[in-house]
C-alpha cells in the first residue's frame, strides 16, 4: 500500500491525498496527517473490479474496521460507493470536517463488519485541508 500526502496542492483543499491500495481488513491510517481539516472531494477509481466497492472514513487518527453489525468503534462515519468499472468523484461543496485524522478502508458490501478486501486494488484520493 502506498499512500502519497502533497501538501499546498490547491487554494481549495491544501491537501492531495491518494493511497492506491486501499483494503478491506486493515485501515489506511491517517492518509492526511493531520489531526483536523475538511475534506472536499472524494474520488474512487474502482475501474479494476467487477462489483462495486464500498469506501468508509472513520474520524480517528487509526482505525480498525468492525468485526460486526453493531456499531461501535470500527463503524465509519462516512460510506461512498464506487460502482463496478468505474471512477466516481464526490464533491462535499462546504466540506465535511475531521477532528482526530482520517482512516480509510474499502470493502465489498456496505454492511457494517464487512471486511472483505475489493478483487483488484481500488485508488482513493482526496482533496482536503
Amino acid at each position: 500500500m502506498a499512500t502519497t500526502t502533497i501538501s499546498t496542492f490547491t487554494a481549495l483543499g491544501g491537501k492531495l491525498v491518494t493511497d492506491d491500495d486501499v483494503g478491506g481488513s486493515n485501515a489506511s491510517d491517517n492518509v492526511t496527517g493531520a489531526t483536523s481539516g475538511r475534506i472536499y472531494v472524494v474520488q474512487i477509481d474502482n475501474t479494476g473490479n467487477t462489483t462495486s466497492s464500498y469506501l468508509k472514513i472513520r474520524d480517528e487518527a487509526s482505525a480498525t474496521p468492525s468485526t460486526s453489525t453493531a456499531n461501535g468503534a470500527g463503524t465509519p462515519h462516512l460510506m461512498f460507493v464506487a460502482p463496478a468499472g468505474k471512477t466516481i468523484s464526490y464533491v462535499i461543496p462546504d466540506g465535511h470536517a475531521f477532528t482526530a485524522g482520517v482512516s480509510m478502508w474499502c470493502t465489498t458490501t456496505a454492511v457494517v463488519g464487512n471486511q472483505t478486501d475489493p478483487t483488484s486494488n481500488v485508488t482513493v484520493t482526496l482533496i482536503c485541508s
